[in-house]
């Protein structure tokens, strides 16, 4: 286990096993289905495949200037990134798959040979802030756990595994934790009794919010409308600014 909390050679198995799920999700999808709507407003299933491929080929260039020590940006230069999806959405079903499962591999073999101090190199996102290539792996799981959902295509937030979803409602909850523009609330997690509040620090909370940690994170992500969830005192879930 490293000192951030992430033990690299486990995450890169489970980011095999993840990108499997996908594939066998995306696999069952025919044309018209690839072409339909993602949870992702103006994107398609296809345009969320495409993002995962490319996604794999930006964190296997921060891997590469973590190994280095030459710095490699994750993307090109201005709607580089947008561009890239948008042009691979358009593509045959086959020609889509094919490319995130080679991009996949790709990224799974640069991870693997990875060495200790690769790991514990500094590299920095598109908007300039530095973490430690530690971080690649688990940053590749979440966009294949939260992406498979937005598919839309049977894979919810109720096949999340646990210690994911347990993470991710933590780290969720302190995005917003500060925010002007959210409603300052208490989240209660029944899964484990814990309370975590969001909004302004500086405001008492106006309503507890209790779920199961899964439901709490699908909705404090957008990817659901909330159902589930209950407010006390009761009344209807308050709108919630984008995540990330």
């Amino acid at each position: 286990m490293t000192t951030d909390g992430f033990d690299p050679a486990a995450l890169v198995d489970e980011i095999a096993a993840a990108t499997a799920q996908v594939l066998d999700t995306a696999e069952r999808l025919d044309a018209a289905r690839m072409a339909g709507p993602s949870l992702l407003a103006g994107w398609s299933r296809a345009h969320v495949l495409s993002h995962l491929a490319r996604n794999a080929d930006a964190l296997g260039n921060l891997a590469h200037w973590a190994g280095t020590g030459v710095p490699t940006p994750m993307y090109g230069p201005g709607n580089a990134r947008d561009a890239a999806i948008e042009a691979g959405a358009h593509r045959p079903p086959e020609e889509v798959l094919a490319d995130l499962r080679t991009t996949s591999a790709r990224l799974n073999d640069t991870l693997e040979a990875m060495s200790p101090a690769a790991w514990g190199a500094k590299v920095a996102g598109p908007d300039g802030r530095e973490f430690a290539a530690v971080q690649l792996p688990y940053k590749r799981l979440r966009e294949l756990y939260i992406h498979h959902v937005d598919l839309n295509a049977g894979w919810t937030p109720a096949h999340w595994p646990g210690d994911f979803a347990t993470r991710e409602l933590l780290d969720a909850a302190a995005s917003f934790r500060g925010r002007p523009d959210t409603v300052p609330l208490l989240l209660h997690d029944e899964d484990s009794g814990r309370r975590l509040t969001v909004g302004p620090e500086d405001h008492a909370p106006v309503a507890v919010v209790s779920g199961r940690r899964r439901t709490l994170l699908a909705w404090l992500i957008g990817r659901t409308g909330g159902d589930g969830l209950v407010m006390d005192p009761p009344g209807a879930l308050p709108p919630l600014p984008a995540w990330l």
